[in-house]
């Protein structure tokens, strides 16, 4: 039976590509909708007005995505060559400049439904330069599809759906005996004019990727984009352009990132910080005198372990969540009572840039990570390098692959001396094939248990990174404990609980060492992992992660302190990850200077901030609100001169490759 439907086939070229382009707007539109549905516990869109300003959003953006996309198909089949009739001609700019272009849209956004519950960003350019540094890509795709199956079910959907239709739209032969130059020029005009303006997303201003903002709230602008468009219009995402919000005096007043460490002779001994002060940098006897500053003697530094935890929230600790029933991290709950904790914050979603944050005071501040920028070879004056110069053994552990996402040229380029990762581990003696996990890398519990047999063959004092793996999709449980922890509402919960352990098991070998007493360990995490409700699906949620400061040779003084700044409580102070870098430095009383986007916990003890980027915004958190930055729109209560100054800050000092001033 033959079809009677009115678009089912045409000889109007003109009104062929509008069917094309109409079918490929609803292709999107499903996407989008399948994304809004399987995230929908992250995004809160508040009332009608909002609803139809994403609404709105979409189509926007849609029509601009369209045009964008099938420009090229656009242009071959409006200039008026009498090859557009032939049929080998036409199959072949189906299949490359329609097909090939909407089925890219329709992949990329359906895939993003799923990765952007990690990240809470839609995918940009970066993806091409991130694929190729991002680890066994190879080994995950089956476990991907598993389990993202209603991701995999919407592809099986909507992919077959969109082809059939598109399939069942026909262009056939005009009257050759007619003359139809006059409809060519006339339908090339016209046509034109349609495209430029699906390319512009309308007839007003140009529509720019980060207009976003204008449609919704900047916490849902996720909801306006697609990752198509996101994608194509994000390759130079890596460059910076220069901000000129403030004249340099001006600038100075409200932020300046340049840090030079105090002597530690000159800071006063602060009682409500007994145990952890700038002056405790040193083994060695600490007299006050009568104006209150402290008489150092000379001795040895203190050792520094930093531990960075893969995907792990405040939610689901304990000691920062009291509401966690149960908590996931029993063996932190228990070390917190013994440290000073702080409200941590991540300056990112992403482990390639919580580690420059953590160990060069640098967030990523534009749409692809500082790595895979245009910035990757700047000049870094990093913490592991100012260390090195101060006599100290630097080292950086990660049990993943040499080589992934580029932590090993990073590391390098940061000072530190020594890189170990999957290569080292496996050359080790007590190293076994069962060690590894099969995706990532080597189980938590067997490399943290290297990391404690390799620091005790540094000569103190010396600076360590460790970088743990398994709470990682897919989240591989090490053989033996498959039955030791409990399920939660995500799979993550129950490798954190893992990985919770390895640590316990890392704290009780280490303590056997002569080097423990004289270490300071710093316990945080790359970003946080996936909310589980409500308060961990908004602003400020999305970055809650563990700071955690724990001092053996103080620990008792530290739990028996008074109770008002007692370690049972979390002091209310933000402290970034940008922040460890500056407070590590004054707390070891080391001659500095270089460049620091935090503060140090010692030089601004109330007043902490946090800074972050993602979809085209900043944003800004104080003790006293939030400031959130699109383009020609500003949200939120916050300090908003000192984002603005830290903006303009960052793309200078990025720009101009400068470490120190």
């Amino acid at each position: 039976m033959k079809s009677n439907l009115p678009w089912n086939k045409t000889s109007n070229i003109y009104l062929y590509l509008f069917y094309k382009q109409l079918l490929a707007f609803l292709a999107l539109a499903a996407t989008q909708l399948f994304f809004y549905y399987y995230n929908t516990r992250i995004f809160h869109v508040e009332g009608i007005h909002e609803w139809l300003g994403v609404i709105w959003g979409n189509i926007t953006f849609g029509i601009a995505t369209i045009g964008f996309m099938l420009l090229p198909y656009f242009a071959v089949n409006l200039i008026p060559f009498h090859i557009r009739w032939n049929k080998f001609y036409h199959r072949i700019t189906e299949v490359l400049l329609y097909y090939v272009p909407v089925l890219f849209i329709i992949i990329t956004n359906i895939c993003d439904a799923a990765y952007y519950q990690y990240t809470y960003r839609r995918l940009s350019g970066e993806i091409f330069r991130y694929l190729g540094i991002g680890g066994h890509m190879g080994t995950l795709w089956g476990h991907f599809i598993i389990d993202y199956w209603q991701a995999t079910l919407a592809a099986f959907v909507i992919i077959p759906l969109f082809i059939w239709l598109a399939l069942k739209i026909h262009l056939t032969p005009r009257n050759k005996y007619s003359k139809h130059l006059l409809n060519d020029i006339v339908g090339l005009i016209l046509g034109s004019a349609c495209v430029v303006f699906l390319f512009r997303g309308g007839f007003g201003k140009n529509l720019e990727w980060r207009d976003t903002t204008k449609f919704c709230q900047s916490k849902n602008c996720a909801l306006v984009t697609n990752s198509g468009y996101n994608i194509v219009r994000t390759f130079n995402g890596g460059t910076l352009t220069e901000e000129q919000y403030f004249t340099p005096q001006e600038l100075a007043q409200h932020f300046n990132p340049v840090f030079q460490s105090i002597p530690a002779e000159q800071w006063p001994l602060s009682e409500a910080w007994v145990g952890w002060a700038p002056n405790f940098g040193h083994s060695y006897e600490a007299e006050i005198g009568d104006s209150g500053r402290i008489t150092l003697g000379k001795d040895m530094h203190k050792n520094i372990v930093i531990i960075v935890l893969e995907s792990f929230s405040q939610e689901y600790m304990g000691c920062y969540n009291p509401k966690a029933n149960p908590s996931f991290t029993p063996f932190l709950d228990s070390l917190y009572q013994h440290c000073v904790v702080y409200q941590g914050r991540a300056n990112g979603k992403k482990s390639i840039e919580g580690i420059p944050a953590i160990f060069a005071s640098i967030p990523t501040l534009m749409t692809f990570p500082i790595t895979l920028s245009d910035y990757a070879d700047n000049q870094l004056n990093a913490l592991p390098s100012i260390l090195t110069q101060n006599g100290y053994h630097t080292a950086f552990f990660h049990g993943s692959y040499n080589g992934v996402l580029g932590f090993d040229k990073l590391c390098q380029q940061m000072g530190f001396q020594e890189y170990y990762g999957e290569n080292e581990y496996m050359a080790d003696r007590q190293a076994q094939k069962t060690d590894y996990d099969g995706t990532w890398g080597i189980y938590d519990e067997y490399f943290l248990q290297y990391v404690v047999r390799k620091l005790s063959s540094f000569q103190q004092p010396f600076m360590a990174g460790a970088f743990t793996l398994s709470s990682h999709h897919p989240y591989k449980m090490q053989p033996g404990h498959e039955n030791d922890f409990l399920e939660g509402p995500h799979p993550l919960c129950r490798v954190v609980m893992y990985t919770d352990n390895a640590l316990r098991k890392f704290f009780d070998a280490a303590r056997k060492t002569d080097w423990y007493k004289n270490t300071v360990f710093v316990i945080t995490a790359d970003h946080s992992g996936q909310g589980l409700t409500r308060e961990y699906n908004d602003y400020n949620g999305w970055y809650r992660i563990p700071m955690m400061f724990y001092l053996p040779e103080y620990e008792e003084e530290l739990i028996a302190y008074g109770p008002e700044w007692s370690t049972h409580k979390v002091d209310p102070r933000i402290m970034q990850q940008t922040d460890i870098m500056p407070t590590i430095l004054d707390y070891l009383g080391l001659p500095a200077k270089t460049v620091c986007f935090g503060t140090s916990a010692f030089r601004n003890e109330i007043d902490g901030w946090q800074i972050a980027y993602g979809n085209g915004y900043y944003q800004l958190e104080t003790q006293n609100g939030m400031a959130v930055l699109g383009t020609e729109k500003e949200e939120g209560n916050g300090n908003f001169d000192l984002l603005k100054a830290i903006i303009q800050q960052y793309n200078h000092y990025l720009i101009h490759n400068k470490p120190t001033k």
